[in-house]
C-alpha cells in the first residue's frame, strides 16, 4: 500500500500532467509571437506624430510624403480653425479675406507633387499675407474701407516668388489701417485680439499675420514694417519675426509709408520655417531699386545651411544702451538677463557691457521718417496699382472719409508736406539714421561680435485702446536698416510673451539665423495660447 502511494506521488496527478502538456506548447508559441512582433517593430520605422499646431514645414512635407496628409486636407484644417476661432469662440478677428480658390489650388499641388515632385520646400504650404501686400486674385486694401474690394493689377514681387515656390496664399490678414498704427485696428477689418489675453493689443501693424501664425490659421506669414510692425506682433504672439536687411527683399507691390524704412519680413513658429520663406522672397528686383544693394551680398545658396551649427562658435554682444530703466521694466529685463546667462551656458562667447556712447533710446524719436515720406510714397504706389484703384492719391483717399478718424491728423500733416529735398528737419533725421547705423556697425566690428542682443520688449502687450507710447519696443533695426530676429524669451508674470532680439551687420542673415535657431532649439521658450486649443483631427500618428 505504501509502495503504491509512493508510485502515485512520483507519477503525479494525471490532470496536472495533461495541463503541462497543453500549457508548454502554448506558452512557447506565445513567446515566439512576442519575439516576432518585437523584431518587426525593431525593423519597422517608428510611427510619427503629426500636430498641426507645432508642425514645421519639414513635418508637413514628411506627412504628405508618407501619404498621411494632403495639401488639400491641410488647407481644410486651417479653414476649420479660422471658422472656430476667428469668426466664433474668442473671435480673434485676424483674417480679412480668405482665398476662395485655396482648396482647388491645394488639390492641384497634390497632383503636381505626385507627378513631378516638389517645386521647393514651400510646395503646398499655406501662407497668411498682410493686407497691404498686393495679391492679384484676392482683394487687397491695406485694411482701408476706401480700397475695400479692389484687386491690384499684379502680384507683389514677394507673392510672385512664393507662388513660384509652390506656396498657397491662403488668406489676407488684418492690420493697422495702411500700417499707420500699432494696435491691430482698421476700418475694414476691425480690432484684432491678442490670443493670450483678449483685452490686450496683438501688436501692430502686422497684428493679423502674427495672430494667424500663432494660433494656426496658416503655417507661415508675411508682414511689413516701417518701425516695429514685423517684430512687435511677433513678440506679442510668441512667434519668430525676421526683419531683413534693407534691400534684401523687394517692396514692390506693397502699400508704403516710407521709401527709406519700409521692408517685408516673415512670421513663423520656428526659425527654420522663417528662413525658408525669407530664402524664397529675397533677391534683386528691378521694380525696387533698393534691392540693388543685395547684389553680391547673398553669400550662400540656402539659409538652411545656417541652421546646422550651434552656439559654441558664436560671439554675441550685449547692447546695454537698449535696456530701458525703471521699475516697470525690471521684471522683463530680468527675464532677458536669464536668457543672456543661458547663452553663456550654451558656450556662446558673450561680450557684455557694450555701448555706442550715445543715448539711443533718447535718439529714437529723431530717427523716424514715417510722416515725412508717407504722401510721396503712397501716391507713387497708387500710380502703379492699376485702373481699378478708386483713389489716385493720399489727398483723394483723405477726401473720402472712409478711414479711421484717428488717422485724420496724420493725413492732414502728410498732404501738406513740402518736397523732401527742401525739408531741413527731414534731412537732419536722415543724417541721424546714418550716424546710428555707423555706430552700431562699428561696435560690432570693433568687438568682433556676430550680433548684438537686447530686449525687444521688456513689457508685455498693452491693453486694447492704448498705445505702446514708444516705451515697449526697440525700433533701432528699422531706422538703421540692419537685420534683426525676434525670438520668444518666455512669459512674464501676467502670462504675456516677452521677446529677445538679435541685431546683425548688413546682409548677415545667415549668421543671425544660425544664432536664432541654436538659441530656439536649446531654450524652447515659446508657449502657445490657451484660447485656441486643438480641434478634431489636428493630431494623428502615421
Amino acid at each position: 500500500m505504501v509502495r503504491r502511494t509512493i508510485a502515485l506521488e512520483m507519477r503525479g496527478d494525471p490532470m496536472e500532467s495533461a495541463n503541462r502538456r497543453f500549457f508548454w506548447p502554448l506558452a512557447s508559441s506565445l513567446v515566439l509571437v512576442f519575439i516576432a512582433a518585437a523584431i518587426i517593430r525593431a525593423q519597422s520605422p517608428k510611427s510619427r506624430e503629426f500636430d498641426l499646431l507645432t508642425a514645421r514645414v519639414a513635418d508637413i512635407q514628411a506627412a504628405v510624403g508618407a501619404g498621411a496628409l494632403t495639401y488639400e486636407h491641410l488647407v481644410q484644417l486651417y479653414l476649420n480653425r479660422i471658422e472656430a476661432y476667428d469668426k466664433k469662440g474668442p473671435r480673434l478677428n485676424a483674417v480679412i479675406e480668405i482665398n476662395s480658390h485655396a482648396l482647388e489650388i491645394a488639390r492641384a499641388l497634390d497632383a503636381e507633387r505626385k507627378a513631378r515632385g516638389l517645386r521647393s520646400p514651400l510646395h503646398g504650404i499655406p501662407v497668411a499675407v498682410k493686407d497691404n501686400i498686393d495679391v492679384s486674385d484676392i482683394p487687397s486694401a491695406g485694411g482701408n474701407l476706401a480700397l475695400a474690394g479692389t484687386y491690384p493689377a499684379h502680384d507683389a514681387m514677394v507673392i510672385r516668388r512664393l507662388r513660384e515656390a509652390g506656396a498657397i496664399i491662403l488668406l489676407k490678414a488684418n492690420m493697422d489701417e495702411l500700417a499707420l498704427g500699432s494696435q491691430g485696428l482698421s476700418s475694414l477689418g476691425g480690432q484684432t485680439l491678442n490670443p493670450y489675453d483678449l483685452k490686450r493689443n496683438p501688436g501692430g501693424s502686422s497684428g493679423g499675420t502674427g495672430v494667424a501664425v500663432n494660433v494656426g490659421f496658416a503655417t507661415v506669414g508675411l508682414g511689413t514694417e516701417t518701425g516695429v510692425s514685423i517684430r512687435s506682433p511677433a513678440s506679442n504672439n510668441a512667434v519668430i519675426g525676421i526683419a531683413p536687411t534693407r534691400g534684401l527683399v523687394s517692396r514692390a507691390g506693397v502699400i508704403p509709408i516710407s521709401f527709406t524704412q519700409d521692408r517685408v519680413g516673415v512670421h513663423a513658429k520656428s526659425v527654420a520655417d522663417a528662413a525658408l520663406v525669407l530664402e524664397s522672397i529675397r533677391g534683386f528686383d528691378p521694380e525696387d531699386l533698393l534691392t540693388r544693394d543685395s547684389l553680391g551680398k547673398i553669400e550662400q545658396p540656402s539659409y538652411r545651411d545656417s541652421i546646422k551649427e550651434g552656439l559654441a562658435s558664436a560671439r554675441v554682444g550685449v547692447l546695454r544702451d537698449l535696456f530701458r530703466k525703471g521699475e516697470e521694466f525690471a521684471a522683463g529685463n530680468k527675464l532677458i538677463e536669464q536668457q543672456i546667462a543661458f547663452l553663456r551656458e550654451q558656450r556662446a562667447v558673450v561680450v557684455d557691457g557694450l555701448s555706442t556712447g550715445v543715448d539711443l533710446i533718447g535718439l529714437m524719436p529723431s530717427l523716424r521718417l514715417n510722416s515725412y515720406e508717407l504722401r510721396f510714397a503712397f501716391d507713387a504706389y497708387l500710380r502703379h496699382r492699376g485702373p481699378a484703384s478708386p483713389v489716385k492719391s493720399l489727398a483723394e483717399l483723405a477726401a473720402t472719409g472712409k478711414y479711421l478718424k484717428s488717422l485724420e491728423r496724420q493725413f492732414q500733416q502728410a498732404v501738406k508736406r513740402d518736397p523732401l529735398d527742401f525739408d531741413v528737419e527731414y534731412q537732419s533725421r536722415l543724417e541721424n539714421q546714418k550716424m546710428v547705423r555707423h555706430l552700431l556697425i562699428d561696435l560690432m566690428n570693433r568687438y568682433r561680435v556676430d550680433a548684438l542682443v537686447y530686449p525687444f520688449k521688456a513689457l508685455g502687450a498693452p491693453l486694447l485702446g492704448t498705445s505702446d507710447g514708444g516705451v515697449r519696443d526697440n525700433p533701432i533695426s528699422s531706422t538703421t536698416g540692419l537685420p534683426a530676429i525676434v525670438i520668444p524669451a518666455g512669459l512674464n508674470e501676467e502670462g504675456l510673451p516677452i521677446a529677445i532680439e538679435f541685431l546683425g551687420l548688413p546682409f548677415s542673415e545667415p549668421k543671425l539665423i544660425q544664432l536664432a535657431h541654436a538659441y530656439e532649439q536649446a531654450s524652447h521658450r515659446r508657449v502657445a495660447p490657451k484660447s485656441t486649443p486643438h480641434l478634431q483631427d489636428e493630431v494623428f500618428s502615421y
